[in-house]
């Protein structure tokens, strides 16, 4: 089937249209994130086709530009020269092909490489009847043209259920190209995403190409028996010193929305074996991640930050679709491997850039419940850092409220009797109004730290160094803006607590 390329560019000027009349609309509402990036207008999710080239960053996304809700997915675009102040191009790619060929029914998560100077995409297209592996090139990383040879995969190997077989990651190992998907052996059904059941055990495929178009099946990386997930959605693969790190988006996990797993790739077999296992966000709101590498040789990922219908705790219904929009883009991590094998994660320097009105307190000696309020910036678009000292501390939890006013506050809670990091929006405002935990290395250190990161409605929690992080959404009220710190059940000593506040940089 050859690509009609005037169809697909009519099909993009619709999007842009509709961008153009509605976004002016969509940018005033508080609720509209000053340093995370979001689309103008319309659903996000999945970043993906992340890249450096030509010396720009590039984000694609899952895009369902004409509500705020889940619908028929498109690649969104956007281009940054330090990963910070993102420019907002035309749609990369659009579904133009009829539903029952490539794509018609949705173009779903992929990745990027750099073939030769020639940016090539891989994603996934929805067809009628199954996911197929599609390709797309372009030589200025503006204008992509989808290879009339699509799909380049279109059969996953035998037994797997043709509507769960999508999410391609490419990269080169000796000379070789090789590919990993998400797939299931059960029975499920994408055409309603608001009620998504998927009822198999999960696996992750290695399939190898020497040209990037004829590929060949290599085996199962993993293969799970429920314990490592239903669906493994969103799989990577990538290098960190002398081990492999394999992380996916599992369904069927409850807690844990991302996994990694460290250890060592056989690429003969395509068997992963793996030693040590962990979460990469604990947050209600952080999905989907992917990685690459950038020319500076950090290896820095990104992820979603939303929640799908389908999860336990989240009803189908969005703060924000009624607006007009949903779903932003997590700051840059780097990514690096710690000795015990484990993976911790550093925003990227350049965040430092968007600081203004530095404050800095010392040597804060709190009582039982004696709250201390504290300013950063606007007390909203924010960053705070914080060293404890635990060795001479005797309470059960340091806590930290934010966006507080009345009866509306949001709780992080060092939790150091439990060995517990929680996060409590019970009283955000939210209409997930849940608290979530997960354990806390530092509690029985001498030491803590914790660096937060707020934004109109995202907050990034840092702490043990960066092994353990938390993403989650609030949608508070635009004047709760209170900022405040306490010890519970005891005293607490912090030796500094910093603030800054954050510049916009929303277009």
């Amino acid at each position: 089937m050859v690509f009609d390329k005037k169809k697909h560019q009519a099909i993009i000027d619709q999007v842009e249209d509709y961008i153009a009349e509605h976004k002016d609309t969509v940018k005033q509402h508080h609720w509209r994130e000053h340093y995370h990036y979001q689309a103008p207008v319309g659903w996000i999710n999945d970043p993906h086709g992340l890249i450096q080239y030509q010396g720009k960053y590039h984000l694609f996304y899952q895009h369902h530009p004409f509500s705020g809700k889940w619908g028929t997915m498109h690649w969104g675009h956007a281009v940054s020269e330090d990963l910070i102040h993102w420019e907002t191009l035309p749609e990369a790619l659009a579904p133009s092909e009829e539903y029952d060929g490539w794509d018609g029914g949705g173009i779903f998560t992929g990745s990027a490489v750099n073939n030769d100077g020639v940016m090539t995409l891989f994603y996934t297209g929805c067809a009628q009847a199954r996911q197929v592996q599609c390709m797309a090139t372009s030589t200025d990383g503006i204008n992509f043209e989808k290879y009339d040879g699509n799909p380049i995969l279109s059969d996953p190997p035998e037994g797997i259920n043709l509507h769960d077989f999508r999410d391609p990651k490419v990269w080169k190992h000796e000379g070789s190209w090789y590919m990993v998907t998400g797939v299931t052996d059960g029975v499920s059904d994408l055409i309603n995403a608001s009620n998504y059941e998927t009822n198999g055990f999960g696996k992750v495929c290695l399939h190898k190409s020497d040209n990037l178009t004829d590929w060949e099946f290599v085996g199962y990386c993993v293969e799970s028996m429920g314990e490592l997930g239903t669906m493994l959605e969103c799989p990577n693969i990538f290098k960190l010193g002398d081990k492999h790190v394999l992380m996916y988006s599992p369904m069927g996990m409850q807690q844990r929305q991302v996994v990694y797993l460290v250890g060592d790739l056989d690429y003969r077999t395509g068997k992963f074996h793996w030693s040590t296992m962990g979460s990469l966000d604990w947050g209600f709101d952080y999905y989907a991640p992917q990685v690459f590498d950038d020319e500076n040789g950090r290896t820095l990922i990104q992820a979603w930050i939303g929640s799908w219908p389908f999860m336990p705790w989240c009803d189908g219904t969005y703060d924000t679709s009624e607006l007009g929009w949903y779903g932003s883009i997590t700051l840059a991590r780097e990514v690096s491997l710690c000795h015990d094998g484990k993976l911790k994660f550093t925003p990227v320097q350049e965040v430092e850039k968007l600081r203004h009105s530095p404050k800095r307190h010392t040597e804060l000696e709190l009582n039982d419940g004696e709250k201390f309020a504290f300013e950063a910036g606007d007390n909203v678009h924010c960053e705070i850092i914080a060293d404890i000292d635990l060795a001479a501390s005797d309470c059960d939890s340091v806590v930290f409220e934010i966006r507080s006013k009345g009866e509306q506050k949001t709780l992080i809670e060092l939790d150091l009797k439990k060995g517990e990091l929680a996060f409590d929006r019970t009283q955000s405002g939210s209409r997930s109004a849940l608290r979530r935990t997960c354990p806390l290395e530092c509690a029985s250190k001498d030491r803590a730290n914790i660096r937060i990161f707020m934004d109109s409605i995202s907050v990034e929690v840092f702490t043990d160094g960066g092994r353990t992080v938390m993403t989650n959404n609030i949608f508070s009220d635009e004047d709760s803006a209170g900022l405040y710190v306490y010890a519970k059940n005891g005293n607490v000593r912090i030796e500094t607590l910093k603030t800054f506040g954050m510049k916009s940089v929303a277009e």
